[in-house]
């Protein structure tokens, strides 16, 4: 049985309210993954790197079209932290402030005020987690499963270490596709090295920060290469329910006419 591989690599920053969290999911067959070891091994000796990432690689666009003829397929998701009004939609932070009040953190002086902003974090984080990337992640599992056929494949997904709970993440992907996820450092997978490249460009090209031009002529080399936009789970995937401003969206949608 052949082995295919997910590698998947977040970009941004989930609990930044000026930030877009973008999630690359890379799937790559293993015969593909050894030419892709081949190729950023090159890249890492040509510019004495540790290792590869977006804002490396964007800077030498000699190796845009580097990973154009590999075959493999993308799918990205996308969250929008500043457009999620915590404190509207959850009733356990809306009152969290009235709440934490009637605890009894005894004589704790200065630290209290530290363990309640940590509970607060922590709070959003769950919600986070258990809400925006659980549905992502199920999107995702759900979409790759039904283009790699599992039954005919071995499906290895590895993941680097998300900035939430990596037990509520693993928990979440077995739940679905009933495969335990490897959580390798970025610097020891070149899979994940590339799920870095993809998700920063897509957050560079949605977010129209300064290396959005960049991002735009990498895509432009990738774009056939993402799972197909009309099917029923879209790509790139984001959450439809009033929690993706007019903008944003219109710029994820444009990722498919670059």
């Amino acid at each position: 049985m052949d082995n295919i591989f997910v590698f998947s690599d977040e970009s941004g920053s989930w609990h930044d309210p000026n930030d877009i969290y973008v999630r690359s999911w890379i799937i790559l067959p293993e015969r593909e993954y050894e030419k892709l070891v081949n190729k950023v091994t090159e890249i890492i000796f040509s510019l004495g790197c540790k290792e590869l990432k977006w804002r490396i690689i964007a800077g030498n666009d000699r190796y845009f079209e580097y990973f154009n003829d590999l075959l493999f397929r993308v799918f990205i998701t996308v969250s929008s932290p500043k457009d999620i009004n915590w404190d509207q939609k959850y009733r356990i932070t809306k009152n969290y402030s009235k709440s934490i009040q009637q605890f009894d953190f005894g004589r704790l002086g200065f630290l209290t005020n530290v363990i309640k902003k940590k509970i607060y974090n922590d709070i959003k984080n769950i919600l986070f987690l258990n809400f925006y990337e659980n549905y992502h992640i199920r999107n995702a599992a759900e979409r790759i499963e039904q283009i790699v056929k599992p039954k005919d494949y071995k499906l290895i997904y590895r993941i680097d270490p998300p900035q939430m709970s990596i037990d509520g993440w693993r928990d979440i992907l077995f739940e679905v596709s009933h495969k335990k996820p490897e959580f390798p450092k970025s610097e020891r997978d070149v899979g994940i090295q590339f799920a870095d490249i993809i998700a920063g460009a897509a957050r560079s090209f949605f977010a129209h920060d300064d290396k959005y031009e960049k991002a735009k002529h990498f895509l432009r080399g990738i774009k056939d290469k993402l799972i197909d936009k009309d099917f029923s789970i879209p790509n790139p995937n984001i959450i439809f329910c009033g929690e993706v401003s007019e903008s944003l969206r219109q710029n994820i949608e444009d990722i498919w006419n670059i």
